[in-house]
């Protein structure tokens, strides 16, 4: 199994993870192949550097244009997805949009039948038959509850930026992994 992190592109020049995140993959990962990089999942992802919230959430809404407006684009994101290593099950752990992305890329996706999903915080629109995300989510979490109107599988306290650095959430996604197997 392969996991990776798929997220909005808060800074595009650069695709690392935060210290957090990159622990919750570590601690979900046991021995499974681990993407250390945000999507597009760039072989060096540059030094991981904070934006800020203003700055990030406009650079997050031109992506999630992008994604709605132009097929080009979504054929970009399945190509990124279809292109990860490994040869199995695929997990992928969302974040805010990544949801949204996924579920815009999902038709032109082969096999999505080895795709698992699991989603912090998602914003997505309806998703398409055979995704179905296990889908973490915050009471606190504005940004999602506008969002995202599936279920919700796990509730936690976290802030919209900060659901990995929440040890609950780590433990959800640790089953969660353990589950896909």
């Amino acid at each position: 199994m392969t996991i990776a992190w798929l997220s909005g592109s808060s800074d595009p020049r650069r695709c690392a993870l935060s210290p957090a995140e990159t622990a919750l993959l570590e601690a979900a990962a046991a021995g499974r192949r681990v993407v250390r990089a945000n999507f597009p999942w760039p072989d060096r992802p540059g030094p991981f550097r904070t934006v800020a919230l203003p700055l990030a959430s406009v650079r997050n809404a031109v992506q999630f244009s992008r994604a709605r407006l132009s097929r080009r684009y979504r054929a970009f994101v399945a190509t990124r997805i279809m292109c990860l290593p490994g040869d199995g099950d695929l997990l992928l752990i969302t974040g805010s949009q990544g949801l949204e992305l996924l579920r815009l890329a999902w038709p032109l996706l082969g096999d999505t039948g080895r795709i698992r999903v699991v989603a912090l915080g998602p914003v997505a629109g309806r998703l398409p038959a055979g995704l179905r995300p296990f889908v973490i989510r915050s009471s606190t979490d504005v940004v999602s509850r506008l969002g995202w109107r599936g279920p919700v599988d796990v509730r936690c306290a976290a802030g919209h930026l900060d659901y990995a650095a929440e040890p609950q959430v780590r433990a959800a996604v640790a089953d969660a992994v353990g589950a896909a197997r």
